[in-house]
């Protein structure tokens, strides 16, 4: 995939000045690159029609900057354009070591957004670089990602700021960051656009990234090497990962906290690790890639991948008079008794994550199960009260796949909660890159997530609101299915992809803060029915890619209650691509 380029005689003849033992060293550089630039139109009707008086409207002005919040616009229709170019190289040593990175440039930018940079628009001559879903103004080009890779007697070591991709990317997505996942060999060719855009509808906007020193062993393979075996390979492949998830919070509120960090001070980090947030990952996988039992496309992989989160002080607001004292409750249950003590927090992840493909038959699968405790950990709905975790979700695929048509059947679940600001969190969005549809979790509950979490908890030590709480386009609090075909006519590289999804939510609300209408409302759970189709084509050896696709909602009781002058929504968007 990477097109490696030689290290100049010259440039390394002036790099070492003559040295030929450097000079040896440094021919055994090779760079690579791989990457895409894409350019996505979106139209989109029906995307927020919530009456003013509605639940998502919302009164007052923001704390920080002032700005009047009422009232929310509804949106009827809308249309934009993004962009993004995203380029990865890699300089490698031989077999050795590697270093990656990635570098992205006007990264989901919206098109012909000034951000107020001109109060004239028809006279605008300068753009900015604003996210199409808004926040904070972002840099023209950033390297969000950069790792070492190299090899070690017994297995592979990562070092750096890397990509994070577990399975089908439920809980852990690297966002379309290319084939940097060493677990497995790559067993037969795939286009390039398969490393990128894995979705059949949409783009991943997001992807995970993770402070990391991550280990990869195959323990068979070494046990077979000290035994003086001749055949040493092995699928089984184990790993350890620790992540540095928090240095030091940000808590304007604390008398020794500093909104800001001035050049040459270490304040902020030099207070000790008790506040630090760090994470263990273990994970063990038997992936074979090329099991080959019927014909090339066999694949056989199963694997698990725990997770541990730590914080020894959890509270964020440790100077809260409360602490400490014997006859404060710091209970989110009516009628229980918590002392306020920071006892910290511990979340325990734990996935599974299977892949065969045997012949034409095809499944795959992910579950997530989260587990936990946290003092003062999620300032929901308010600090320093005492949080568990009980969440859950999953996905389970199941198809008939030839070189022509493909048929699969997928069913979905992300676990909802009846009421968020009790003790027990049980409501949290499936990762917002795994792509189920184009308008009702990739659009629709998007925009309510955002306002329902966003301008009623919006403060100064949160701006832009609970964001951890918004799904961002990701599957929440709903159960789906969805009946998908694709077919191949061997027409100029051409795909056409059709599904119907059934939606339905997982768990009514009965009180408290809600993306949707309480339970004593409803006449049904039933979201919706969405039909998605697409025409993909490919060209100049898959360097070229280009994508149509549209879709249909129409609305299920439980949205038509949110949308009263509305039953259906509808949308067109269209992606083109150079990949390479």
């Amino acid at each position: 995939m990477s097109h490696f380029i030689r290290v100049a005689a010259i440039v390394a003849a002036l790099v070492t000045g003559g040295v030929g033992v450097a000079r040896a060293d440094l021919f055994e550089l090779t760079w690579g690159s791989e990457g895409y630039f894409r350019t996505r139109t979106v139209y989109l009707t029906n995307l927020a029609r919530v009456p003013p008086g509605g639940r998502l409207s919302f009164g007052g002005n923001h704390p920080v900057t002032g700005e009047s919040l009422s009232p929310l616009p509804e949106i009827k229709r809308t249309s934009y354009i993004v962009s993004r170019l995203r380029l990865m190289p890699t300089l490698n040593f031989e077999k050795i070591a590697s270093l990656k990175m990635q570098i992205d440039a006007v990264d989901d930018v919206l098109w012909g957004d000034n951000n107020g940079l001109s109060s004239a628009p028809l006279l605008a001559t300068e753009t900015s670089s604003q996210p199409f879903l808004g926040g904070a103004v972002e840099d023209s080009v950033k390297i969000p990602r950069a790792w070492i890779e190299f090899q070690v007697p017994v297995g592979v070591m990562r070092v750096g700021r890397m990509p994070s991709h577990w399975g089908m990317g439920l809980l852990a997505n690297g966002g379309g960051t290319g084939n940097w996942d060493p677990m497995a060999p790559e067993s037969e060719p795939r286009k390039y656009t398969d490393y990128f855009f894995k979705n059949d509808f949409g783009d991943a906007h997001f992807g995970s990234t993770a402070d990391r020193i991550l280990f990869l062993t195959k323990p068979i393979t070494i046990g077979k090497t000290i035994a003086g075996r001749q055949d040493v390979d092995s699928n089984f492949i184990v790993g350890y990962a620790f992540d540095k998830i928090s240095e030091a919070p940000f808590l304007p509120a604390e008398p020794a906290q500093r909104t800001f960090r001035p050049f040459g001070q270490q304040g902020f980090i030099s207070r000790g690790r008790s506040d630090d947030v760090n994470e263990h990952v273990f994970l063990a996988v038997y992936a074979n890639t090329d099991w080959d039992r019927v014909r090339y496309t066999d694949q056989l992989i199963v694997g698990t991948y725990h997770v541990v989160r730590t914080q020894k002080d959890s509270s964020t607001f440790p100077s809260d008079p409360k602490l400490g004292d014997p006859n404060e409750n710091c209970s989110a249950n009516d009628g229980e008794f918590v002392a306020c003590k920071d006892t910290g927090a511990t979340v325990w992840i734990g996935d599974i994550w299977w892949k065969i493909r045997y012949g034409p038959w095809y499944t795959e699968g992910e579950g997530i199960l989260i587990k936990g405790t946290a003092f003062g950990g999620i300032p929901f709905p308010a600090k320093n009260q005492r949080k568990k975790a009980d969440i859950s979700g999953g996905v389970a695929r199941f198809g008939y796949l030839t070189d022509v048509w493909d048929a699969l059947v997928e069913v979905g679940h992300a676990s909802g909660d009846d009421r968020l600001e009790d003790e027990t969190f049980k409501q949290r969005a499936l990762h917002p890159d795994y792509n189920v549809d184009l308008i009702l979790f990739e659009e629709i509950l998007r925009e309510a997530s955002a306002r329902t979490f966003g301008p009623p908890f919006y403060s100064e030590e949160n701006p832009e609101g609970a964001t951890g709480l918004m799904s961002n386009g990701g599957v929440i609090n709903a159960n789906y299915a969805q009946l998908k075909g694709r077919y191949r006519p061997g027409i100029a590289g051409l795909q056409l992809v059709g599904q119907v999804n059934f939606a339905w939510m997982d768990t009514e609300p009965v009180t408290g803060t809600a993306i949707f209408p309480y339970a004593d409302e409803l006449d049904s759970s039933y979201l919706g029915t969405e039909v998605d189709v697409a025409a993909k084509t490919s060209w100049g050896g898959d360097h070229l890619d280009f994508s149509l696709e549209a879709g249909y909602l129409r609305f299920g009781d439980a949205l038509k209650l949110m949308f009263p002058n509305g039953d259906s929504s509808f949308t067109v968007q269209s992606r083109m691509a150079f990949v390479w």
